[in-house]
């Protein structure tokens, strides 16, 4: 069985998660957007053995606290812990403190992001424990944004794609509002309607939910 905990960081509210198997105890950490000390003691509260991070996209709200976690685990940890995401999205991992500082933040309290030791596009098969899921290639909030579905367990990480009552902000450099419609029509909206969304922000939802309120689908919002 799959667990979710989440661990709201950063003054963004960003929503990281602990997905672990309640049978082995392997966990992987879901976009560690910043206060990587306070998911890793999450982690140890919880008796988990964390095997990988892996991104959903990469802006810096989500990818800010990789490095620190990656050094945590890997340096001083002694583990072999795997960085997962897509490559397309290099330059933003590359900028975050740079980025940072153009929203007006301290640039101390972020960290650029390693390049992912696993790279994905979608259509790949990842696991954790006994739990696998496939990866979804979701476009248009970023150029390189994927999420992760578990079909057994029936959850979708789904980053900044799809949220309670909206979709992910397209403003941003690589959003594009027509391809993130598309990418939620083809790719989470064909899922089953009880699958549990995480979304990157505020509160989970379900397919069946969105699909059936959400007013950039239902006709109150123009495409």
């Amino acid at each position: 069985m799959l667990n979710v905990e989440t661990i709201p960081v950063t003054e963004f509210g960003q929503n990281s998660r602990i997905l672990w198997c309640s049978d082995t105890k392997e966990a992987v950490i879901v976009d560690p957007g910043g206060e990587g000390e306070k998911i890793l003691a999450m982690a140890k509260d919880l008796g988990v053995s964390v095997k990988a991070v892996w991104l959903t996209h990469s802006h810096l709200d989500h990818c800010g606290g990789v490095a620190p976690i990656l050094d945590a685990l890997n340096v001083h940890g002694g583990l072999k812990v795997s960085l997962v995401g897509h490559p397309e999205e290099r330059m933003m991992r590359n900028n975050v403190k740079s980025i940072a500082q153009m929203y007006g933040m301290s640039p101390a309290e972020w960290y650029n992001c390693p390049e992912p030791s696993v790279t994905v596009q979608g259509g790949e098969t990842l696991s954790v424990g006994n739990s696998s899921c496939v990866v979804l290639f979701t476009p248009g909030h970023s150029p390189g944004h994927v999420s992760y579905y578990f079909e057994r367990d029936q959850i979708v990480a789904s980053g900044d794609v799809l949220f309670a009552g909206s979709i992910g902000r397209t403003d941003l450099p690589g959003g594009d509002t027509k391809t993130l419609l598309n990418a939620i029509r083809r790719e989470i909206f064909t899922l089953p309607p009880t699958t549990r969304v995480l979304t990157g922000h505020g509160p989970d939802t379900t397919v069946g939910e969105e699909k059936a309120s959400n007013p950039f689908f239902t006709g109150a919002q123009h495409d």
